[in-house]
């Protein structure tokens, strides 16, 4: 099985007259009543206000953004004086809906305007001088900048040089030193408190667009909602209501290029979420700044010639499909490398790899974190010495901070806590994973645990049906501020588990309740398919969220699997002919039933190493526990995996050091013909005759040892100075009750079913093990 990304949480309880008065004045199902209280709603006026997020007065007018006056004078004069005027925007989705924003807004005003996107690779993030210069030798006479500028004092200082004036829109972190603008529009800026701090670009662009057209502008409302929703900024306060105005706009489909995009995506405009916004739309334009040109996504947003837009929707569709099959190339090869014994040890990952595309890197960072939950930056070099990286963080951990102070090691830095840029030469690649190490230690990343996951609350397949994930579609705009509510189904009847796609890298899980089946999926966790299948009936708690599923014109719920949680112990079925140093890396409790082995292992493994005398004196209650050789009987295995309560993981390695799976327990015949054979001889040689004997006998060695031990428990013979001597009046015994006998057949009983058995008949028995032993101790 595997461990739940995630900590839950549960909501404090709220006031159930307060959910009965709006669950009735609002035909709501209880559990999305409950939701809005839960979210702050303190009376059925409120709940109806968040129900209804298209109330105009609680967008934050334009004049409250510091230097909008200035911002907005300075591009008034360039348009009535026919300067040229340059949007210089970003190449990811926010920077992109920014861009279009703004010289749409420019050429409505009659400008001379035009726009300019970095190249990721060459230009860089923000402002670059050269491309500044290029600009301003080309007549640029008015820069203005959208999702960027704040932190470009270099570029800014030299267009300041050149007597060429930048406006500025940005909403990213303050440099040490502010560059050299005409006007700062930013909803952070020093010393100014402006309601709704949390604008994207996108959101700062529509601000100076409202100001220079001095009129609410309805018609860009849709491109504010996908560069907010893109960049997941808050969607409390005025963002909710412009998310909720542009999901409202882009239903109308008036922007080509855009509804062309979500044709090819498979988005229904007509009933548009965030999630279709956040997973369709805004991967496809991000795509652009990372494998192709992302001044494609301006034209394709601006368009208004139907061709173009579905060549530019067709171009922008195949460039994502590029950038996927690259993300899923790369994750394989950088999971190889996490998997590493010395990275198994580590609590952070600097993986490097060689031709990398380096557009893709942080996505690849990001699934490793989700993966292995450890604070990871993923590098690559074109095949020189210098490897340029992304880097993505797990909860609790200050990624910026972690290497801040060891800007030596680096040629280039910069990010936030969850996520940074980076290059450096390959030969400081060790120093950076020691400081990362160092780091970990020094923010006690051990003891952070796993991300929170707020649980809205439960449901039983019974409860949940289309008319449910309808209402709570109500309560969207979902992001940051108003989650997608997360609901907990405990212990479902699991009916069915299988993968999907091509390569069966994504699940679904059927589960039952009175009124039919519900269908569970998640994608890129095929993995999990055989550990839920192999799971005791009743073990597994799905943390899931509700979809609405779209599909020849018909509608049906769909749960996305969030998390899972299991009550029953994680058994890993890890069976090997042969052991390796790697498979001791891993922190467990070692179980050896071998002496010599136990020795060997002994200071070379990451945990305790027990002999089964010591195992059965050990608690292992929320410990990792690691079954390393065959035991010499069933009975022996279920005492020793645990003794009061649950581990939190039992792995099985079972390693055969001394198999007899290919020998069987001699029949009557067999102990009979040794039986005439020894009376005759009366003495042998000891051990020397035993090769003889086996030959008058057609039976291996290893097989007549065995039935001579078996003869010596009952007294049929005696080894004495060398000779093996027939006793001719033994007392009567029967020979499957002697303890040889009864040793060798717990023996092949264990092997039949801990070596040859497939794994769900193994992790079943395993599990009924666990389960008796369990109810035993409590």
């Amino acid at each position: 099985m595997a461990k739940s990304h995630y900590q839950w949480q549960y909501p404090d309880a709220v006031d159930p007259a307060l959910v009965k008065q709006i669950q009735q004045a609002d035909e709501l199902p209880a559990a999305v009543a409950n939701i809005l209280v839960q979210r702050g709603c303190q009376s059925v006026e409120e709940a109806e206000a968040f129900l209804h997020p298209d109330d105009l007065t609680t967008i934050v007018k334009p004049d409250a953004l510091h230097d909008m006056d200035k911002a907005v004078t300075r591009i008034e004069q360039a348009v009535e004086t026919g300067e040229k005027i340059t949007v210089y925007g970003d190449y990811d989705a926010d920077g992109i809906t920014s861009t279009s924003l703004m010289y749409e807004t420019l050429l409505t005003l009659g400008a001379n305007a035009d726009y300019y996107i970095p190249d990721r690779f060459q230009d860089g993030y923000g402002p670059n001088p050269t491309v500044y210069q290029r600009l301003i030798d080309d007549g640029t006479k008015l820069i203005v900048t959208v999702d960027n500028g704040v932190a470009g004092l270099e570029a800014l200082t030299l267009a300041h040089e050149r007597g060429v004036d930048v406006v500025v829109t940005d909403h990213h972190q303050f440099a040490d030193q502010l560059p050299p603008a005409a006007a700062i529009v930013h909803p952070q800026y020093p010393g100014v408190d402006y309601p709704g701090g949390d604008l994207s670009g996108v959101g700062v662009a529509f601000k100076v667009a409202w100001a220079l057209l001095e009129e609410f502008p309805e018609e860009l409302l849709d491109l504010v909602a996908i560069g907010e929703i893109a960049d997941v900024v808050s969607v409390a306060g005025e963002n909710r209501t412009l998310i909720s105005l542009g999901l409202q706009k882009m239903q109308q489909k008036q922007r080509l290029g855009l509804h062309a995009l979500a044709q090819l995506s498979g988005v229904d405009e007509d009933n548009v979420t965030t999630e279709d916004i956040g997973f369709q739309i805004a991967p496809r334009l991000n795509a652009l700044g990372r494998v192709a040109n992302a001044n494609d996504g301006v034209r394709l947003l601006t368009t208004l010639n139907p061709a173009e837009a579905q060549s530019l929707a067709e171009k922008v569709d195949h460039d994502n499909q590029q950038r996927r099959q690259l993300v899923d190339q790369i994750t394989t090869q950088a999971t190889q490398q996490a998997q590493s014994e010395a990275n198994c040890q580590r609590q952070t990952l600097l993986i490097c790899g060689h031709g990398w595309h380096q557009g893709v890197l942080g996505i690849v960072a990001s699934r490793l974190v989700e993966a292995t939950g450890k604070p990871t930056i993923v590098a690559s070099t074109d095949g020189g010495q210098l490897y340029k990286g992304s880097g993505r963080s797990s909860a609790g951990f200050n990624l910026f901070q972690a290497l801040d102070g060891h800007r030596d090691l680096m040629t280039a830095f910069g990010g936030h806590s969850q996520a940074c840029g980076l290059s450096f030469q390959q030969d400081a690649g060790d120093k950076l994973q020691s400081a990362l190490e160092e780091a970990a230690a020094n923010q006690h990343l051990a003891d952070k645990g796993p991300a929170k996951l707020m649980i809205s609350g439960q449901l039983s397949p019974e409860e949940i049906n289309l008319l449910l994930a309808k209402q709570i579609r109500r309560l969207d705009p979902f992001g940051p501020g108003n989650e997608t509510p997360v609901f907990e189904i405990k212990q479902p009847q699991i009916t069915s588990v299988s993968t999907m796609g091509k390569e069966g890298n994504h699940l679904r899980v059927n589960i039952a309740g009175n009124s039919g089946r519900q269908t569970i999926v998640a994608f890129n966790q095929g993995q999990l398919a055989p550990v839920l299948t192999a799971a005791p009936a009743g073990s597994v708690n799905f943390a899931v969220t509700l979809n609405i599923n779209q599909w020849k014109g018909k509608q049906s719920v769909q749960l996305m699997l969030k998390d899972l949680q299991f009550t029953a112990a994680e058994v890993v079925d890890s069976r090997t002919s042969y052991l390796t140093p790697a498979m001791f890396s891993e922190e467990s409790n070692y179980i050896i039933y071998g002496e010599q082995l136990r020795e060997n292992v002994a200071g070379n493994a990451n945990g305790k190493v027990l002999s089964p005398e010591e195992a059965r004196q050990t608690d292992f209650a929320g410990q990792n526990v690691t079954i390393v050789d065959c035991p010499p009987s069933l009975g022996e295995l279920a005492a020793d995996m645990m003794s009061s309560q649950q581990p939190a993981k039992l792995r099985l390695l079972l390693w055969p050091q001394q198999s007899h799976g290919r020998a069987e327990v001699p029949d009557r015949q067999h102990f009979a013909a040794l039986y005439r054979l020894l009376k005759n001889h009366r003495q042998i040689t000891w051990p020397a005759g035993i090769k003889q004997l086996a030959v008058e006998l057609t039976i291996a060695p290893a097989t007549l040892k065995f039935m001579i031990q078996v003869f010596y428990d009952g007294g049929f013979v005696t080894i004495k100075d060398g000779l093996l001597s027939f006793n001719p009046s033994p007392d009567k015994v029967a020979l499957s009750s002697l303890p040889t006998y009864q040793r060798r057949l717990a023996r092949l009983q264990a092997e039949k079913l801990l070596l040859k058995s497939d794994q769900r008949r193994l992790t079943n028995w395993v599990y009924e093990q666990l389960t008796n032993t369990w109810i035993k101790g409590v």
